[in-house]
This record gives structure tokens, C-alpha cells and sequence, in this order.
């Protein structure tokens, strides 16, 4: 038997392991109560319910999947005194998602696993992981021509925002940007996430500019993050103000014109409100999804034999947009530097003019960057890359960034002249 034939083996036999007959029966009676009386219900295991992106996408994603055939959608995660998550973010999906929570650690080793979906009426279990519910809501949105529906933001969290502002001087009039800019001290034992981080300083002449428009600039971010070379009255790194909670991430964001964000969790947040964002520093990810009036500007990839600018269909021919580390897109063959700081200035003016209305879009450069992703999307739909048997996913079938709306910024096409070749 081949290694990898080894391998299949193994992930058949870990399967079988954790959805063993008495822990399916046992997870079935757990969740018994949160099931709808009189209607259908679907569930979904959420072990990630801490980082903020999964529990902004994940919930996202289940509740425009079944919204319209399912009368209760249900996730399943750790309580908040064990695994502390985004109480904002939870304010948001409450309305319209039913939460379970748990401190079976068996019940969320299966959410970590694609076993497929089970049907019992009234109840579909849905198990396809993280990865295999965001596959599977780009392919609704790629096959039944729709654009994504938004979360509104609670009162509650929108009245909290307002205390905060307006406690600060920020008027219902002025301009807000919300930046996050993921660094080194965010999970830093989780050292092959690097390559998702930037320096803040790099930012600086974008935030400068901003603030000479007369914008507000507030940063999220975590105790420790790293300082910004910035200090204006009106420039605010939020966790840092006495009264701030991450209760009221959502609202800020919803207040805002629109945010600069990178591969990071926060980004997520933008999306299922529909609030604006630039991404910027960005990382090429089959399993992302932008929102029609959002921008992408992707972190500057080098072929490592040349040290040449790469092109964007060689880096999807190689699988680069299958991995979120390091070593795998170095194992592809490219290596993955900053934006400069020109750059980002570069894409935030862009942004503010093309809100504005006084931006024409390069159309040209924008459909050759589709085409080039719906190339690649027939090639998942079709044979697609080998499957991954390290991986407790299947097969990625979707490439998000396809979707006909996407942006590229004519910033980045610029300064990247061979990116579309």
C-alpha cells in the first residue's frame, strides 16, 4: 500500500473514530432542545467560535444557506467562559441564529471534520467543517447568480456606539475609517500565520492622508498590539479607551465610510455587515469572498527562482490559493512580501475617490482579472487539484474571488504590470 493510500486509510479510520454510533447518539440528545417544534432545523459544529472571522463567516454562510428552507439554524459552540468570543459579533447573528453551547470536547473534534451532511427529518446535520461551509456558500452564490444579503447591526450595539462617539467628540456627520492591521503579537505562537501579518508603520502616510481629509481613524486590535507612529486627536487605537468592549466592533464598523483591513479576522465582520473595506496586504485564498463595492490589493508574491513579479495565473495553476501558510505557497514556488507603504497610500485614495464617485475604474484590467478567476474556477469544478490526504477537507471546489462583482484595485495592477499576464 502506497504512503498515500496509507494515509486515506488513516482519515477514513480518525472518521469513523469520532463519529463512533455512541457519540452521534449522544450529540443528537444534546442538542435535542434547541430544535424547532414545529418546523425543520439545521445544525452546524462550531469548535473556531473564538476567532472572530469564524464566528462573523460561519453563521453567515449557514443562514443564507438554509434561511430559505430551514425554519431554525443552529450552531454549536464552546461557552464564552471557556472559549471567550466577540460578544458584538454575537449580538449581530443572535437574531437569526439559534446558539447551542457546549463543553463536550468530543461533540467539537467533529466540527473540525468534513463528514458530509446527514438528513433525518426534521433535522439536516450539517458537517462539512469551516472550510467545506464557506465551499459550499461561494458555489450558491456562483450557481444561483446572487449577491450576498447582510446582517443588520442591533440596536443595542448601535447605541452603545453611539455613547462611545459621540463621548469623543465624533459627530453623526464626521467620516470614519476603522483600520485593523493584523501583527506578530496576535497569536504569535502560531508562527506559520505570519505571512497574514504587516507592519504598522507601513500605514502611516495612508492614515496620515486620511486624517488631512478630515477623517476619523479608528484601529482595532488586542493589548500588545503593535504601536502606531501616528498621534492626532483624531486617531484612536480603540482597545486602549476605558470604556471600550468588543461589544461594540460591529457598530463602529457599520459607522464607519469604510475600513482597511488585511487577511484577518475583522475583515469577515465588514462583510457580513456590507460595510465597504479595502483589503489591502491581502493574501490569495480560494475560500474568500468580497463584497461588491470592496477593493482587494494582494500582498506582493515573487517567484523564489527569480525573484521575479508572479503572475496570477501561474500562482492558481500551482495551488497557491488552496494554503493559508507559509510553507505550503513556498512550496508552490512563491514567496510573499509586504505592500509598501506607497501602496496602501495608493489603494486608500483609490477607495475614497471611487465611493466618492470621482474614481473611473480600470474595466479592462478588472475582466481580465475575472476571466483569469473563472478560468480557474471551471479547473476546480472540473478535475481540480489533487485532493490534500494531510487534510481533514475535501477537495476545494470554489474560488471566491471569481465571483463577477470582485474588485481588483487598478492601484495594484499598476504597480504589478505583469500580475494579469
Amino acid at each position: 500500500m502506497t504512503e498515500a493510500q496509507n494515509k486515506q486509510v488513516s482519515h477514513k479510520t480518525d472518521l469513523f473514530r469520532v463519529f463512533a454510533p455512541e457519540r452521534v447518539a449522544a450529540f443528537v440528545q444534546e442538542i435535542s432542545g434547541y430544535l424547532s417544534r414545529d418546523g425543520s432545523s439545521v445544525v452546524h459544529i462550531m469548535p473556531l467560535a473564538w476567532r472572530i472571522g469564524h464566528l462573523a463567516m460561519e453563521p453567515h454562510a449557514l443562514w443564507e444557506l438554509f434561511r430559505e428552507t430551514h425554519d431554525r439554524q443552529i450552531i454549536v459552540i464552546p461557552p464564552a467562559s471557556l472559549a471567550t468570543h466577540s460578544a458584538g459579533v454575537r449580538a449581530v447573528i443572535e437574531p437569526f441564529i439559534t446558539i447551542a453551547e457546549t463543553t463536550n470536547n468530543q461533540t467539537m473534534l467533529m466540527g473540525h471534520m468534513d463528514a458530509g451532511t446527514l438528513n433525518v427529518s426534521p433535522l439536516t446535520w450539517y458537517q462539512r467543517g469551516p472550510a467545506g461551509l464557506l465551499d459550499d456558500y461561494i458555489k450558491f452564490l456562483n450557481s444561483n447568480g446572487r449577491k450576498p444579503h447582510h446582517f443588520p447591526v442591533p440596536e443595542t450595539v448601535s447605541s452603545a456606539t453611539r455613547a462611545f462617539c459621540e463621548k469623543r467628540g465624533i459627530a453623526g456627520s464626521d467620516r470614519i475609517v476603522v483600520l485593523n492591521v493584523r501583527d506578530r503579537n496576535f497569536l504569535p505562537e502560531q508562527d506559520t500565520h505570519f505571512y497574514r501579518t504587516a507592519d504598522i508603520a507601513t500605514y502611516e502616510p495612508a492614515i496620515r492622508y486620511l486624517l488631512d481629509q478630515g477623517y476619523w481613524v479608528l484601529r482595532t486590535g488586542l493589548t500588545g498590539s503593535v504601536e502606531a507612529p501616528v498621534t492626532h486627536p483624531r486617531y484612536l487605537d480603540i482597545w486602549k479607551e476605558p470604556d471600550y468592549t468588543d461589544f461594540l466592533d460591529p457598530g463602529l464598523i457599520a459607522r464607519s465610510r469604510f475600513g482597511i483591513t488585511c487577511s484577518s479576522g475583522p475583515e469577515a465582520v465588514f462583510r457580513i455587515l456590507g460595510t465597504p473595506q479595502l483589503m489591502v496586504n491581502g493574501v490569495l485564498q480560494s475560500g474568500m469572498w468580497m463584497n461588491p463595492h470592496d477593493k482587494l490589493v494582494f500582498k506582493n508574491y515573487v517567484t523564489i527562482d527569480d525573484g521575479k513579479p508572479a503572475r496570477l495565473r501561474s500562482m492558481l495553476e500551482q495551488g497557491v490559493a488552496l494554503y493559508s501558510d507559509i510553507e505550503n505557497v513556498a512550496g508552490c514556488g512563491f514567496a510573499v512580501e509586504d505592500n509598501t507603504a506607497g501602496q496602501i497610500l495608493e489603494a486608500v485614495i483609490e477607495m475614497e475617490a471611487s465611493l466618492s464617485g470621482a474614481h473611473r475604474p480600470d474595466e479592462t484590467a478588472n475582466r481580465r482579472f475575472l476571466e483569469i478567476g473563472a478560468e480557474y474556477q471551471a479547473f476546480l469544478g472540473s478535475s481540480g487539484h489533487p485532493a490534500d490526504r494531510r487534510s481533514v477537507a475535501r477537495r476545494q471546489t470554489q474560488y471566491g474571488y471569481a465571483l463577477p462583482w470582485t474588485q481588483l484595485a487598478d492601484s495594484y495592477v499598476r504597480s504589478h504590470p505583469d500580475f494579469l499576464e
